[in-house]
């Protein structure tokens, strides 16, 4: 069995529609950016999908699109709160993110990771410009967070410290 990553980002999304392809498109900025110590995970549009790369690693980031929170691009970060995670329907079709956390929590609370976060780009009105730089900005949270831990990229600087490969 190979080791549990210390860290799992988690790309959500749907690179057919315009409005909801950050998260994998974030995900293809990634590629070889970070260690082994890094898991990256395509979820697609299933959130449920999530609960296969819960190991309980030190730190979860999910990428997602939103409606309706803020201005075209603007990146929100948010610690999910899964003792009040809003009521939806019974359809396993509209279980998000959070929703897919609570279950695991209740499942296999060994799994939880130890911290998680939310990285969510307002999409409503986003141009393809706009998209880019909110994309970017979301690596840049992603880079900040990794280096916190310590997490070393391979050419031994820090992961922020560089722009190579964006």
């Amino acid at each position: 069995m190979s080791p549990v990553p210390r860290v799992t980002i988690a790309g959500s999304g749907n690179w057919l529609l315009g409005h909801d392809r950050v998260g994998p498109r974030v995900l293809a900025m990634l590629d070889q950016r970070y260690p082994h110590e890094v898991d990256i995970c395509d979820l697609g549009t299933s959130a449920l999908a999530l609960l296969d790369h819960l190991r309980g690693q030190e730190l979860l980031l999910i990428i997602d699109a939103c409606l309706g929170y803020g201005a075209a691009g603007e990146v929100l970060v948010i610690q999910p709160d899964l003792e009040n995670t809003p009521g939806r329907g019974a359809s396993i079709h509209q279980i998000g993110p959070v929703e897919a956390l609570a279950v695991l929590r209740h499942l296999e609370p060994g799994s939880m990771p130890q911290r998680m976060l939310l990285i969510l780009v307002e999409t409503g009105g986003l141009s393809e410009d706009q998209e880019h730089e909110a994309c970017e900005r979301v690596v840049e949270v992603l880079d900040r967070e990794i280096e916190r831990l310590g997490i070393v990229r391979e050419t031994g600087d820090p992961a922020f410290a560089g722009t190579e490969g964006r």
